[in-house]
């Protein structure tokens, strides 16, 4: 994610910009955020409004503006995956023209790496699994870090439901 981590870095110096996320469309979660923390589950809510209200049989949805009082949410689905980009913009400071711009370029081009498929161990001739070389402790970039944590700060846990005595 490397190469869209940095697209959305120049993204965020575009005047007014506060935020820039990438959230994967069906299930909600924030995958990377640049900027200031945000909520990210409006994201997937508006653009499953858009996509499957009355726009759904025009095709895709190349981008969404949504208009607050103080600022500017732009949404834009990345073309070929499940994943969406979504930049919070101050209304007064931004410049919505040259964001938008910027933001339909990083949504047309981006790269999205495929999941990593994990190593499946070989078998010797013996026919015995080999053992497994061990992990190799290395340095973790502080902001993957804390943008992992407060990915998972946002994760939704559901209330128990309370059990119905029998009467």
């Amino acid at each position: 994610m490397l190469a869209i981590d940095q697209e959305m870095r120049e993204l965020l110096r575009t005047p007014g910009v506060r935020s820039v996320c990438l959230v994967g469309q069906s299930t909600g979660h924030t995958l990377t955020t640049v900027g200031e923390a945000d909520r990210t589950a409006d994201a997937v809510e508006l653009l499953a409004a858009v996509t499957e209200g009355p726009l759904r049989h025009v095709g895709t949805v190349e981008d969404l503006v949504v208009t607050d009082h103080d600022h500017h949410l732009l949404f834009a689905p990345l073309h070929s995956s499940d994943l969406c980009l979504r930049v919070r913009m101050d209304r007064r400071r931004g410049n919505l023209a040259m964001a938008l711009h910027r933001l339909r370029g990083l949504a047309r081009t981006a790269q999205i790496p495929p999941p990593r498929q994990p190593d499946l161990p070989q078998r010797g001739d013996d026919g015995e699994t080999p053992p497994r070389r061990p992990r190799v402790a290395t340095r973790v970039d502080r902001g993957v870090l804390e943008r992992v944590l407060a990915g998972l700060r946002t994760l939704a846990v559901p209330e128990p439901k309370a059990e119905r005595a029998a009467a």
